[in-house]
């Protein structure tokens, strides 16, 4: 691994010297803090007399006070839970006015907003959120003020009144009086002054009005968050008024410890290519076509099946030219197509186009029920042929609508059921320029991995290791929760199954497990441990059934290492390589930022960034490991290994050539629960469960 400096979004300080002396009361206050008693100082219990079984919280504003209930004088080396909240609440006093807008976020660090006039319009306010986090002893061994940049907030110049045309149940968040509030929690003051309250824009105005982020996806975060958050501690946080308040050690970030960074293997970076003699390559995207794919299906005799609208038909026949590299001239005349690529030049299968069953419709709205009857009403050969429909789709994947929605569930569960699986491409993608360089090779390797086939594979070492994947997905109109899950047998990213269940019904998701831990004790009596990659940190009433399961296989000592693994980038923590001019740190870099937590960084800077094309600047995903041995959780080589193992797993995501931030042990649970809910039936058919059908 080439060298790098990391530097991490954090500023320690140090430790007021002279106790402090500090009031609390029983009974809330306008603008007091609750505590619970185990954040309380130390100390504070001995003056409860006895009735600390009768109080729950305790409350302060920080200062002395001579009708207090209890005043103690406190060190806040050694009661480091309450120091927590007192250099936060010192924090937040000192910045309300000196930016525009401060309030506690949904963790309770502290948000700064700051106008910006530029980004502004005449229907907008843009704000810069600025996040502020006090942790004690979390990396360094004193107190340390964490700092993150949350983007821009946009706040309506019109108030609540002035838009009469939105209905109040979409607001979640406005401003009255340079005051932040939930609003569905909005002050006495503020409801009889609507007028005055200006609605923060949120996903759902931000579609009515046309409001979203225009900025790329593909630009460089590292660039833009480095010097935003140094411009906020310049002008705010070295000042001697704050360095009085927060002593400092430094307003420089800090530059993380060797001892506190790991890199996976440097071969985790490649993937195999090649039916014949394998090629190692970092993508996929170029090299698919070069090499061809991994390996093919078992059963190579494929038909293909276009469903199209019958005032498609042009989009279908450009379909199949692009597929058989065919170009159509003016006289409707078919040449070879010298700049084009054949699906089979792609994946090594030959685009064998079945016309016959090849199935039109009238109803756009309704296509699923002219599939299901002309399959019914025809002879599919299943068992000699493996099938699969590219649909034409008028509506796009991110169609608001949702009755056009949920049609593409609806064709894929009505062909799933006749075991064909399917290919979803919206129309106007056959037409776009984009199509040849950048949705067609992301449609081979999925339709290679629907039939059977592998598009690439891990050059890594085979491990016999059972691998559970657990993803979810909320279901937001119907307010359910679905719980996906995937079986692995070993680390080379070729799953046995996927399952579904809602979360009110989680003895399923235990019964499966049970299946596969068996299954595989039963061809593998030398199983070391069971891993679970898991989209939430589990609970011991989650663990407890799992723990039964080995109990009663024979395993009771078995580890069993849980590891969190967020969906979501980190959007707090941050490292910057500072000796690269691209600041991104090295793909495969693993930081550790707190006990058994860490950050992976997981993008495509390989070797030297000012010499390679960097394409993807993902913030790096955040891991939390649990163990059943607590032991084990201080052993860094199995640490190191097992994120190793969901780095690899990051990159065997079938669905795109481009790199991925988020294992497909955690990512295919999630398109499954994504999906499960739509479906009609319940039951998820042994088709399903071993078809890549979600892809």
């Amino acid at each position: 691994m080439n060298h790098q400096t990391l530097k991490i979004n954090i500023l320690p300080f140090e430790h007021e010297k002279k106790p402090a002396t500090f009031s609390f009361f029983k009974v809330q206050h306008p603008g007091f803090i609750s505590l619970s008693l185990h954040e309380a100082p130390i100390g504070l219990k001995d003056q409860l007399n006895g009735d600390s079984h009768q109080i729950e919280n305790l409350y302060t504003d920080f200062v002395t006070t001579l009708d207090a209930d209890f005043q103690i004088e406190v060190n806040l080396a050694k009661s480091t839970k309450f120091a927590k909240h007192y250099y936060t609440h010192l924090i937040r006093q000192y910045l309300k006015d000196k930016v525009d807008l401060v309030s506690p976020n949904f963790i309770k660090d502290v948000d700064a907003w700051i106008h910006e006039p530029d980004l502004s319009t005449d229907f907008y306010k843009a704000y810069r959120v600025y996040g502020l986090r006090v942790q004690i002893a979390r990396i360094t061994d004193s107190p340390e003020l964490l700092i993150y940049y949350q983007g821009i907030s946009k706040v309506l110049n019109k108030s609540i009144i002035d838009l009469d045309e939105i209905s109040e149940d979409i607001y979640t968040k406005a401003i009255y009086k340079n005051e932040i509030m939930q609003y569905d929690n909005l002050s006495n003051e503020a409801k009889y002054n609507k007028q005055e309250v200006y609605p923060i824009v949120n996903k759902d105005l931000e579609l009515n009005f046309d409001l979203s982020d225009s900025t790329s996806p593909f630009r460089n975060i590292y660039q833009e968050i480095l010097p935003l958050l140094s411009n906020f501690v310049t002008a705010y946080l070295s000042t001697d008024e704050f360095k009085e308040l927060i002593n400092l050690s430094s307003t420089d970030f800090l530059q993380a410890d060797d001892n506190l960074i790991f890199h996976t293997r440097s071969e985790s970076n490649y993937i195999q290519l090649g039916l014949g003699d394998k090629v190692k390559v970092f993508t996929p995207k170029e090299n698919l076509k070069k090499y061809g794919p991994y390996k093919l299906p078992e059963k190579t005799n494929v038909k293909f099946l276009i469903i199209y609208h019958e005032n498609d038909r042009e989009y279908a026949n450009k379909l199949v030219a692009i597929m058989n590299k065919r170009y159509r001239l003016p006289n409707d005349r078919f040449i070879n197509d010298k700049f084009g690529t054949s699906l089979y030049e792609f994946i090594r299968i030959k685009f064998n186009l079945d016309k016959e069953h090849s199935i039109p419709f009238n109803d756009e709205m309704n296509p699923h029920t002219a599939i299901h009857e002309f399959i019914d009403n025809n002879d599919f050969d299943t068992e000699n042929f493996q099938y699969l429909a590219y649909y034409i789709s008028p509506f796009n994947k991110d169609e608001s609508d949702d009755e056009k929605k949920k049609i593409y569930y609806k064709v894929k569960e009505t062909l799933l059921k006749h075991h064909i699986t399917s290919q979803v491409i919206f129309r106007e993608h056959i037409l776009d320029k984009k199509f040849k360089s950048l949705y067609y090779v992301n449609i081979a390797a999925a339709t290679l991995a629907k039939v059977g086939g592998i598009p690439w594979r891990l050059d890594s070492e085979v491990k016999n290791e059972l691998i559970i994947g657990v993803g979810a997905f909320k279901h937001e109109d119907i307010g359910t929760q679905y719980i996906g899950s995937a079986f692995c047998f070993s680390n080379n990213g070729e799953f046995q199954e996927f399952s579904c269940t809602s979360k009110s019904n989680p003895r399923l998701l235990a019964a499966k497990i049970k299946v596969y831990i068996k299954e595989y004790v039963d061809k593998n009596k030398n199983i070391e441990r069971l891993v679970i990659h898991f989209y939430k940190e589990m609970s011991k009433k989650e663990i407890a059934p799992i723990k039964r399961i080995l109990f009663d296989l024979g395993y009771p000592n078995l580890p069993i290492f849980i590891i969190n693994i967020n969906k979501t980038f980190s959007g707090d923590y941050l490292a910057f390589d500072t000796s690269s001019v691209g600041l991104i740190p090295y793909s495969g870099t693993i930081l550790q930022i707190g006990r058994n937590q860490y950050l992976l960084f997981n993008n495509t800077r390989y070797t030297n960034a000012e010499t390679e094309s960097v394409e993807s600047y993902h913030r790096p995903i955040k891991l939390n490991f649990q163990c059943t041995k607590r032991e084990l959780l201080y052993d860094k080589k199995i640490i190191k290994d097992m994120i190793d193992q969901i780095y690899q797993f990051s990159r065997m995501y079938w669905k795109s050539v481009k790199q991925q931030k988020l294992p497909v042990t955690v990512k295919y649970p999630e398109l499954v629960a994504k999906m499960y809910p739509y479906f009609e039936s319940e039951e998820i058919l042994d088709f399903e469960k071993t078809n890549m059908w979600f892809l």
